[in-house]
């Protein structure tokens, strides 16, 4: 009889701590996002516009991002993935790092923005998009 007793008690307890670590899996990963969030298809709608604006359909343009403005802090793997996401959404235009092109994107945050601006002022003509997304178009060296 004590067997049957204690068998209960130790199947109950597995059922505790199952459902336990389950609800704890689903607080962890509720801010992940959904399966169906598609992060490339966010990066295309966030850039169309940009890509509209530029007065080519092919080139070479430039980019720069946080880490490219000296002081503000960036999160490296963020950025190299915002990068590749960038080459990606914005073919069959050519993206590469830096500001030596006629046209250049800028993702920015705001404070990365500020820097940037202010030691640039003059320089480029700047096409303020939303999600801290600028088109630069250069109009002196």
């Amino acid at each position: 009889m004590k067997m049957k007793w204690a068998q209960r008690l130790f199947l109950v307890l597995i059922v505790i701590a199952s459902l336990f670590a389950s609800i704890q899996t689903l607080i962890s990963t509720k801010d992940l996002g959904s399966a169906s969030d598609d992060p490339v298809a966010d990066w295309e709608t966030r850039f169309a516009p940009l890509k509209e604006r530029l007065p080519f359909q092919r080139g070479v343009v430039g980019y720069i991002s946080d880490s490219s403005i000296p002081g503000v802090s960036y999160d490296a793997a963020n950025d190299e993935g915002e990068y590749v996401l960038a080459q990606y959404v914005m073919s069959p235009i050519i993206i590469v790092k830096g500001t030596d092109h006629e046209w250049n994107i800028g993702n920015l945050s705001r404070e990365a923005y500020k820097v940037w601006s202010q030691s640039n002022v003059g320089k480029f003509e700047v096409i303020a998009f939303k999600g801290n997304i600028y088109l630069f178009h250069r109009v002196s060296k």
